[in-house]
């Protein structure tokens, strides 16, 4: 299992998520099939990070009232020959096939109309600020996270499943934050790996080097999963 976190209102929520996220899914597993099991490890995360930070508040005092901090997830689970990915937020997973990525997530975000349309079913506002559609007054861009209470339950933890059964052309997963897909397109990241030695830490430092040097404002975190032996000198043309 890999579990990506992103950061756009804080980094606790991230680091608690990373922490907690892979536990309750090892203790949901017992009872739950994969896909119910990933579901309900974010909602469970998310019940557990909120509850925390509330008596966090309580104990440093009204100074913390209005610090809400959130992240976005994605988590990738193999069972069997069975690839389940689940999301909430922009972290984005692609598989690699045959030479060709295709997209195993989609971006929640406010520019998404079937999401602004939820947000707003839940109750939430949505509004144009800037340059898009933002959520709340915290102007949030992003529809679904981990945290973030001063938003929910429009903007929830609930994450979409996509599950895909591998085959033996598929050659690796891309899991990233959105500083890596805001200014690296999928095709050029199939490109940059199929130049790079075939080292997972290796292959995510090239991708992430790669965004900042194209001027990535957000924060960049890629993981590179092979999904079959490969030689480290070996380069998949």
């Amino acid at each position: 299992m890999a579990v990506l976190t992103s950061v756009p209102t804080g980094s606790a929520a991230a680091e608690f998520s990373s922490g907690a996220l892979p536990g309750l899914l090892q203790n949901l597993g017992s009872v739950c099939s994969p896909s119910d099991a990933l579901f309900e490890a974010f909602i469970k995360t998310d019940v557990a990070f909120r509850t925390q930070l509330d008596s966090s508040r309580k104990r440093k005092g009204a100074v913390q009232k209005d610090w809400h901090p959130g992240c976005t997830a994605i988590a990738a689970l193999i069972v069997r020959n069975e690839l389940i990915v689940a999301n909430a937020g922009d972290c984005r997973t692609i598989l690699c096939r045959s030479g060709i990525p295709y997209p195993l997530s989609r971006d929640h975000v406010a520019s998404c109309l079937e999401e602004r349309e939820r947000i707003i079913r839940e109750g939430g506002l949505v509004k144009w600020q800037v340059d898009t559609w933002r959520v709340g007054d915290a102007a949030l861009q992003v529809t679904r996270s981990i945290g973030d209470d001063d938003l929910k339950p429009a903007v929830t933890a609930e994450p979409e499943i996509t599950s895909t059964t591998l085959s033996a052309e598929d050659e690796y997963i891309v899991m990233a934050s959105d500083g890596l897909w805001d200014v690296v397109s999928e095709k050029d990241v199939v490109n940059i790996i199929r130049d790079t030695v075939k080292e997972a830490g290796m292959c995510s430092k090239r991708l992430a080097t790669e965004a900042a040097e194209r001027g990535s404002k957000d924060n960049i975190t890629v993981i590179v999963i092979f999904l079959r032996p490969v030689s480290t000198a070996e380069r998949i043309y």
